[in-house]
């Protein structure tokens, strides 16, 4: 018998690496300022997800979504934001669920049923968010200073963090 292997599995790190590489693309085409964060965490996230290592998730998450917002106050457009953003989180999910799939399971279990649920709910519900603050962004009082919809982008940024663990 082998020994417990206790990284991720390939197929539960793949994700990572598209939602990861969704982050950067949409902010290096609008935002230098936003890049500089936005790059680096994207890169912790992998790296990460990749070595099970939950606080390179974690920083890597928080610094990818900080370039996200970074590139939005610069004036990246909306609909690139929102892409971003929505990568972001799912970057930081699918990072944390690949690390849990290596500590649970190890490296040579069968994951592919439990990753595509996993990533499909975790579009899903970021996908939703994202489409509810365009919706306040869009319809909602004009009088609302950007300021108040950063410090909203962290407070929801902050829920998914607890609600997570």
């Amino acid at each position: 018998m082998s020994e417990f292997d206790a990284r991720p599995p390939t197929l539960a790190f793949l994700g990572v690496a598209v939602a990861a590489a969704l982050v950067v693309l949409p902010v290096a085409v609008g935002s230098t300022a936003g890049l500089v964060l936005a790059g680096p965490g994207a890169a912790a996230v992998v790296f990460g997800a990749r070595s099970a290592t939950r606080s390179y998730v974690t920083l890597g998450g928080t610094l990818a979504f900080l370039g996200v917002a970074v590139a939005a106050a610069t004036g990246l457009p909306t609909a690139l934001t929102l892409i971003a953003g929505v990568a972001a989180l799912v970057a930081y999910d699918t990072g944390e669920h690949a690390v849990t799939l290596g500590v649970d399971v190890g490296a040579d279990a069968a994951v592919a049923q439990s990753v595509a649920v996993h990533t499909a709910g975790s579009v899903a519900v970021a996908s939703l968010a994202a489409a509810l603050g365009f919706g306040i962004y869009q319809f909602g009082p004009t009088s609302l200073p950007v300021t108040g919809l950063i410090a909203l982008l962290f407070a929801a940024v902050f829920l998914a963090y607890v609600l997570g663990d």
